[in-house]
């Protein structure tokens, strides 16, 4: 109950976008990789189809225990206050058969819970990913290695600590609604049906994979980090599908990148994102003139709203950016609010990751 009153107590504003019908094909996708379920988030994401892929390619993991990341997805989720992801999460590991008392030991600090070294370093790590304040460094990585974690490893941990976080924006930026299956975990029938819950949705170890081939697109180096994990494949298509989604333009995806990696001064990220703009046509200055000012004369009316609100998202409180969001948006369509929601989770993920290419 303690739990419940936590999750509860996160203000929380009403969606920003309706709940739709999804197409049959998207459904069976999501149906297949989700063991069966079909999560409400599905219709509300529809209209930007590379969002609700995205959701479900980044799950996988090879180099580090099934168990380690979901524990690193409740711990992210908990640190970015996302009601949605938290929520969820925390029902979920109920549903796979984890104690209660172990859920709530690490809620209430896993620096004092019944953890190894190890663990204690790989939750710090993530949320170290996740708060960006200040990003991790070398020597994270080398004690993470010291503590027996591969460089597979720890670069994997990386991606679910960042996926987490990705899901935590697109959640908090929509505001999306609570499952109907969190309060499930807590009816008496429960535990007479919680075995084969648990039988239908609990996620599988995967063989480590090679690099998607080929890996030639916006932050190829990013994904390159990731060699052996099959978060690589996902990261490189959600990539290319919001690249290639024409809701909003490339242009004004590659600023909302640009301004997120000014704002966390991530040097790798920026000149990804410089790159893609100088192919939009955008001189070198202008760019420096968005940066240093997010605004230009040369930006068009839906650019002029997003790019100050990008450095937003960077480090948020759900209340507060939900009704900035509810703000930057008015006018916008379902898909453009979705896709918005999308750009910036990613510009948030990838600026994170990015960290794999800067201290290998």
């Amino acid at each position: 109950m303690a739990a419940a009153r936590a999750i509860a107590s996160i203000e929380w504003g009403e969606s920003l976008v309706p709940a739709s019908v999804a197409p049959p094909a998207l459904e069976a996708e999501v149906r297949k990789a989700m063991g069966g379920m079909v999560p409400g988030w599905l219709g509300r994401l529809t209209p930007a189809p590379w969002v609700v892929r995205a959701f479900v390619r980044l799950q996988s993991v090879a180099h580090i225990s099934v168990d380690l990341g979901n524990l690193v997805e409740l711990v992210v989720s908990q640190d970015n206050s996302c009601r949605y992801c938290y929520g969820a999460q925390r029902a979920f590991l109920r549903m796979l058969g984890y104690p209660e008392a172990r859920i709530a030991g690490l809620e209430r600090d896993f620096h004092v819970a019944e953890l190894t070294r190890a663990d204690r370093l790989a939750f710090e790590f993530a949320r170290k990913i996740s708060r960006a304040n200040p990003r991790p460094e070398r020597t994270d990585v080398e004690e993470l290695q010291q503590a027996g974690f591969s460089r597979a490893a720890v670069a994997e941990l990386a991606a679910v600590a960042a996926g987490t976080l990705f899901k935590n924006r697109v959640a908090t930026l929509l505001a999306l609604p609570s499952e109907t299956f969190e309060s499930m975990v807590e009816r008496p029938l429960f535990r007479l049906i919680r075995p084969l819950l648990a039988w239908r949705i609990r996620p599988k170890p995967h063989r480590p994979e090679p690099l998607p081939h080929p890996n030639a697109g916006p932050y190829a180096a990013v994904v390159a980090a990731l060699d052996g994990s099959p978060r690589a494949g996902g990261l490189r298509h959600i990539i290319d599908d919001a690249w290639a989604s024409e809701i909003l333009s490339r242009r004004t995806k590659a600023l909302l990148l640009a301004v997120v990696s000014k704002g966390l001064d991530c040097s790798s990220s920026l000149r990804e994102a410089r790159t893609l703009l100088e192919h939009e046509g955008l001189a070198a200055r202008d760019v420096e003139g968005v940066l240093t000012n997010l605004g230009a004369p040369g930006l068009d009316a839906r650019e002029a709203r997003l790019v100050p609100f990008a450095r937003e998202t960077i480090r948020c409180q759900p209340a507060v950016i939900q009704r900035r969001m509810r703000e930057v948006v008015g006018g916008f369509g379902v898909g453009e609010i979705v896709e918005t929601a999308g750009v910036l989770a990613l510009a948030n993920t990838l600026c994170r990751l990015s960290l794999l290419v800067e201290v290998w």
